[in-house]
């Protein structure tokens, strides 16, 4: 979204409030408490700007920031000075804007120093090709987003009666993509064009998508934000650049004037030059349109700007990549509370693997890379360009972006994270009940006979009577819990067609197979209803690192955190979740031993089920409060 362009008077007034900080400056007066003369102030500002450069060339950051200092250097070079302030401030402008322009150079590599005779070579290891496909693959995907993002930027400009923000763009490409062109980087700057511009065609979706993929391409490129940043800065200081032919003109006309000729002649001969070397002229009234246009266009894009990804030096992060060549960065399993995953495709024989709940196959077809995930195929061509090497699955419950480069593959699933937490959590609510352990764990065979029912139309009520939950009792917390949400899974894919009386009645059916009586049938069957209809809603996120979980069993939500780690505090238990050596995120509590955090993990506690779902880094909890006494059968 632009930002509402600030008018004339508020940028003096605010200036005028900046004066009063300078050195050896009062607020409201001149110097030794005079009245403060108009051309005093405009010596102050100057002064100012001067000494804000100094901190500029230094490497400090400007007091008030960047955009303070382009205000008041905006402010200066539009005001009448006197002669003498007019020159310290050109001075103190031209030694700024070659700070900047050095800084948006790239800087010359020296060369390496010789490297001493080693001892023994040691065989190359494949850690380098590791972190560049980590990083392109990483820089794929940020391209993908910011295309997205620019769409909809362009929507909005698209819209504008003068197309001032879209033409600012396009002059700004220009331009940053001719400061590295050989032979180019001195000439003179391109114009804005006109709003009709046969040339340019801004409001052609053709021109836009290109401009979209120009844009792009520069954003991804070493150096390129800074450079569409200074091209940026450029058309806000001259929106029109001196024209190269009116310096022929003026020559060609001090030519004429020189010779011995009649005047009639000379000035006929002078009015043709002009006639033949005619410019187009533009509105000066244009120029603070502009100007305004490149400030607010910078202030939209500077998330682009500023939030390339970072370059891993070394090696990707540790245990990252599944199936990877060094086991310092080889990923154990695929994580299903993550939000991507990257694969060596050529590091197993397998070729296959399974991730939030999806199928994934892959077989190498000459260079390229055949992918199947469920019953869709695609074809991964890692030598083609950059979109090409971008796919889009789009499965009936789940939707994946896919990224090659070279052998590696990064997917990326679409969702949004509070969605997500919310199936998590009603799927994590109807998990906690099955794994309740009273009456011989009642719930869970009560589950299995509802689940026997619909998937085969009778119930083995021998196979379910209380001496088969033997077993649960001695299984360990993990694998009770993957058994219990893959029943929980399939319940809900069964009853996914049914409505709350059908839920209630095909549950109550499997109770009475069973023999058993009250509540159970009614709180599993509400249960599996939430879970299949009735998806909760998370609250907004939390910031601080501490969290009380309610005892009604309402759910929190937060973002988990490295340094200091998330701590959430029911009652006097503490539950710490922090990353383990692996650099899994692991839930830990005194009294229990450490459990890996997936992306639904459900703990029970005297009195509670602590049921934790997390999605990337974003994580919502809830302790959902034990049946009491009176109300188990």
């Amino acid at each position: 979204m632009l930002r509402r362009p600030r008018t004339h008077h508020g940028r003096t007034a605010a200036l005028r409030r900046t004066v009063g900080t300078g050195p050896g400056m009062t607020r409201g007066a001149g110097r030794l408490g005079r009245p403060e003369e108009p051309g005093e102030r405009w010596g102050e500002l100057v002064e100012l700007y001067e000494y804000r450069v100094r901190d500029a060339l230094q490497g400090q950051v400007p007091r008030g920031g960047l955009h303070s200092l382009a205000d008041l250097r905006e402010e200066l070079l539009g005001a009448s000075l006197e002669p003498a302030l007019y020159r310290r401030l050109l001075e103190a402008d031209r030694q700024y804007r070659s700070h900047r322009k050095a800084l948006s150079e790239p800087q010359a590599t020296p060369p390496a120093p010789a490297a001493p005779p080693a001892v023994w070579d040691a065989p190359p290891g494949r850690e380098s090709a590791e972190a560049q496909a980590w990083q392109d693959l990483h820089l794929l995907a940020w391209g993908d987003a910011a295309r997205a993002t620019l769409k909809g930027l362009m929507a909005g400009w698209q819209r504008e009666p003068s197309l001032l923000a879209l033409r600012v763009l396009y002059t700004a490409l220009e331009n940053a993509e001719r400061s590295v062109q050989a032979g180019r980087s001195g000439q003179m700057p391109f114009a804005v064009p006109t709003l009709h511009d046969p040339l340019t065609e801004l409001d052609h979706p053709q021109v836009l998508q290109v401009l979209t993929d120009a844009a792009v391409d520069l954003l991804v490129q070493p150096g390129g934000p800074a450079r569409l940043q200074t091209a940026l800065s450029q058309v806000q200081e001259v929106p029109f650049p001196r024209h190269p032919d009116e310096d022929v003109l003026e020559a060609r006309v001090a030519a004429v004037e020189r010779e011995p000729m009649a005047p009639r002649a000379k000035e006929t001969l002078i009015q043709a030059l002009r006639t033949h070397h005619a410019t187009p002229q533009r509105d000066p009234r244009e120029r603070p349109a502009i100007r305004e246009a490149a400030r607010e266009l910078a202030h939209a894009l500077e998330p682009l700007l500023s939030g390339q990804p970072q370059t891993h030096l070394g090696n990707p992060p540790r245990h990252s990549v599944l199936h990877a060549a060094q086991p310092v960065t080889a990923l154990r399993a695929p994580d299903d509370g993550a939000d991507e995953l990257v694969i060596y495709l050529a590091g197993t024989q397998a070729r296959a693997t399974r991730w939030r709940g999806t199928d994934f196959q892959w077989q190498a077809i000459g260079p390229h890379w055949q992918l199947l995930a469920e019953d869709q195929v695609a074809l991964l061509q890692p030598g083609a360009s950059a979109a090409e090497r971008h796919v889009t699955l789009n499965l009936p419950h789940i939707r994946f972006d896919a990224f090659v480069s070279g052998a590696y593959l990064l997917l990326r699933v679409q969702t949004s994270p509070q969605e997500e937490l919310g199936r998590l959590l009603s799927l994590g609510r109807a998990v906690a009940l099955l794994l309740d352990p009273a009456e011989a764990y009642a719930a869970l065979r009560l589950g299995r006979a509802a689940a026997q029912r619909l998937r085969e139309g009778w119930v083995d009520a021998p196979a379910l009577a209380p001496r088969s939950a033997a077993k649960y009792a001695l299984a360990s917390p993990t694998a009770l819990l993957g058994f219990a949400r893959k029943g929980a899974e399939a319940l809900c894919a069964h009853l996914s067609r049914c409505n709350t009386q059908e839920i209630h009645a095909s549950v109550r059916d499997s109770a009475r197979s069973l023999g058993l009586s009250g509540p159970w049938a009614d709180r599993l069957a509400e249960a599996l209803d939430a879970a299949v209809h009735r998806l909760e809603t998370c609250p907004p996120p939390v910031g601080h690192g501490r969290l009380e979980l309610p005892q009604d069993g309402s759910a929190v939500c937060a973002h988990l955190r490295d340094d200091p780690p998330l701590t959430l505090h029911l009652g006097p238990r503490v539950i710490t979740l922090r990353r383990d050596f692996r650099r899994e995120w692991a839930a830990i509590m005194p009294g229990h031993p450490p459990t890996v955090l997936e992306d639904l993990t459900v703990t029970r506690v005297p009195g509670f089920s602590v049921i934790l779902t997390r999605h990337g880094s974003w994580l919502a909890a809830a302790a959902q409060p034990a049946p009491q006494p009176q109300d188990t059968p």
